[in-house]
């Protein structure tokens, strides 16, 4: 039986992928009529607030076939402002579809979504060009775009066939026939098999009209069949393997777990141990939208909810018994850059708040949910304006909370400019641990990165697995804001423990003070979030618009001349572009757009401005102390961070 394979279909809002992804399921029989947007009718849209607004906000899936093979087809949503739901379940796919307008220009949403894909998940991508049957759809500035944008390695299909040209360009073998004129259709199909992941598809049609979507299913299949001769076949005999790409609470309030089953099998009833809880499966079900099935066996490749397991959560490996939340904390490139303080209404209490935004953390990871103490609030994070107002309205709908969300604040990084080496030692009574840390500027977007050079007879590496896993298991706060650290390599230049004195939480307070008194030795600098803009206005506010840009701290590219519109695509802070839109229709008479999508951080125009606004104390922050723990005639004393390394048991290296 040929493997189970799980797609996505991917896009920038308005391109059509939902009715794309409906007409897919009719056309394998999956639906018995397809649902259109502006109806409210579609499979996949099933929440009220998606058909409300017209617009895919959760990821969800339907299972089809087609040939022969089973397939879990993922819509994801399309606006930029639920960026991070469309990428959380990447790691699910085999191969996704990106659709592209083809009426208009080719917007930076969508080159940033072709990157993730491909640069990022390797995945095959098959290019989709929808509403080709517009009048204002250009086959040649399109296909001119996306090879200058996006890649040069596409391969058109048109008129049932791929173009040999193009094949000609990435396949020798396939070349060699085509100069001897012995090409056939069937060779140029097989030639495309074996490019699976390396050539990119392009086909064009018309989703709401239902053209191209046959031959899509076509190259679907053709690129699964090239996956089963590039990967090895998923064993169902091997022990348990899946991935937690999902969370959600169904209609009943039970939580639902979607899996992808890498190998082995899974049952209902099937236990698992996770750490010192045990959990049983209840149900497995090939979920439809809304509607599901129970299964009584998911085997490798199958993409599936389960209910029963509430510990598991977004991103987490099952392996067996064991439970790698690593991977859950992955670098993303997309991330919010707000912060929203959201308060209950009249009658909720803050902790009766928190509890249901807790819940929808559970779904959406990326919310980030921290409760304020000193405020006694509760802060959530955000992508823009959108996602604010669907918060709202979800609070609303599903627990009768009317809140109330005060205006976001930008969220800040910070990372050093310089090396520096950290030292942390804890030892109050009956307690030791000693650990050495260098740190070290990372590249920009790295987030945080690790490496061991301490030798294991200097310290065993259980103890440096230990110190390794405190670096990554939390997000350290920097000493000049507050912020999360980020773009940081750190290194373990050395360690000691303690034969009978050292316990498991010992590294754990080496670890986070060496790190902090690093900080404050060190050369810290402030990072804010940059957004990439497309501006598209009238020609004659060009000149208005570039000097907006540079005034307010941006920078943009030779503007693109279209007729009487221009395009200028730049990038600049987050703080400083929030109310660029409103500014944009106000001198462009309701004309010009502008549209964001985040683009990663970058040094802060303003540092000292937002230190002080921030006025964060790191002395007083007394839950990330920056000094360390010393014993002297059997009780524990404190040493402020810049004394404390000539109490150190190690010698102290330089950066």
């Amino acid at each position: 039986m040929a493997t189970p394979r799980t797609f996505g279909i991917l896009a920038h809002v308005d391109a059509g992928k939902t009715t794309l992804s409906e007409q897919v399921l009719f056309r394998t029989g999956a639906l018995r009529a397809a649902g259109r947007v502006d109806h409210g009718n579609t499979a996949l849209d099933t929440d009220a607030i998606e058909r409300d607004r017209g617009i895919t906000v959760f990821s969800n899936q339907a299972w089809l076939t087609h040939n022969g093979r089973s397939y879990t087809l993922i819509d994801t949503p399309g606006h930029i402002d639920f960026a991070t739901e469309a990428e959380r379940v990447l790691p699910a796919l085999d191969m996704a579809v990106l659709v592209i307008d083809g009426s208009s220009e080719l917007d930076a949403h969508t080159e940033a979504l072709y990157r993730l894909l491909a640069v990022d998940h390797g995945l095959p991508v098959i290019i989709f060009l929808n509403k080709t049957d517009l009048v204002s759809f250009d086959r040649e500035r399109i296909l001119a775009q996306i090879r200058r944008r996006l890649t040069e390695q596409i391969v058109l299909i048109e008129n049932g066939s791929p173009d040999p040209e193009q094949l000609a360009v990435l396949d020798d073998a396939f070349l060699e026939s085509y100069l001897e004129g012995s090409m056939t259709d069937e060779a140029a199909w097989a030639s495309l098999r074996a490019l699976t992941g390396q050539a990119v598809p392009v086909l064009m049609g018309a989703a709401l009209s239902g053209v191209g979507i046959d031959q899509l299913l076509e190259v679907l299949s053709l690129t699964a069949e090239g996956l089963d001769e590039k990967q090895s076949t998923f064993d169902p005999n091997a022990p348990f393997r899946a991935r937690v790409y999902q969370v959600r609470y169904d209609q009943s309030g039970e939580r639902v777990a979607y899996l992808r089953l890498l190998s082995g099998r899974l049952k209902p009833r099937d236990a698992f141990r996770f750490e010192d809880t045990i959990e049983k499966v209840h149900q497995i079900r090939r979920y439809r939208g809304s509607s599901f099935t129970t299964a009584e066996e998911a085997l490798p490749g199958d993409a599936v909810g389960v209910t029963g397991l509430s510990v598991p959560r977004c991103g987490d490996l099952i392996s067996g018994d064991t439970l790698d939340a690593e991977n859950s904390a992955l670098l993303r490139r997309f991330q919010p850059v707000l912060a929203v303080q959201v308060q209950p209404p009249k009658g909720v209490s803050p902790s009766q708040l928190l509890e249901k935004l807790r819940i929808l953390e559970d779904e959406d990871p990326a919310l980030n949910v921290q409760w304020d103490a000193a405020h006694g609030v509760s802060l959530v994070q955000v992508m823009g304006e959108v996602q604010m107002e669907v918060l709202t309205q979800l609070l609303s709908d599903r627990y009768g909370m009317a809140v109330t969300l005060l205006p976001p604040q930008v969220l800040y990084k910070e990372t050093l400019a310089a090396p520096v080496v950290g030292c942390g030692h804890y030892e109050p009574l009956r307690h030791y641990a000693e650990a050495h840390l260098r740190l070290s500027p990372g590249k920009r977007g790295a987030g945080i990165t690790f490496e061991s050079r301490c030798h294991v007879d200097d310290l065993p590496i259980s103890f440096q697995s230990l110190i390794r896993s405190h670096v990554f298991e939390r997000v350290h706060p920097g000493v000049l804001t507050g912020s999360p650290l980020t773009d940081v390599h750190v290194e373990l230049l050395s360690g000691r423990a303690h034969l009978k004195h050292t316990e498991g939480g010992d590294f754990r307070e080496s670890t986070y003070r060496a790190i902090r008194q690093g900080l404050m030795k060190g050369q810290c600098i402030l990072l804010e979030p940059f957004y990439r803009f497309d501006l598209i206005l009238p020609a004659e506010h060009l000149g208005r618009a570039m000097t907006d840009i540079l005034s307010r701290h941006g920078s943009h590219e030779a503007p693109d001349l279209q007729g009487e519109t221009v395009r200028l695509s730049g990038r600049g802070p987050v703080s400083a572009f929030l109310d660029y839109p409103t500014q944009v229709r106000a001198y462009s008479h309701g004309k010009g757009s502008i549209l964001f999508q985040p683009d990663g951080y970058d040094l802060c125009h303003d540092q000292e401005d937002v230190i002080q606004k921030l006025a964060y104390n790191c002395g007083a922050d007394v839950q990330n102390p920056t000094g360390s723990v010393f014993c002297s005639h059997g009780a524990g004393f404190y040493v402020n961070w810049d004394e404390a390394d000539s109490y150190m048991h190690l010698p102290v290296e330089k950066p």
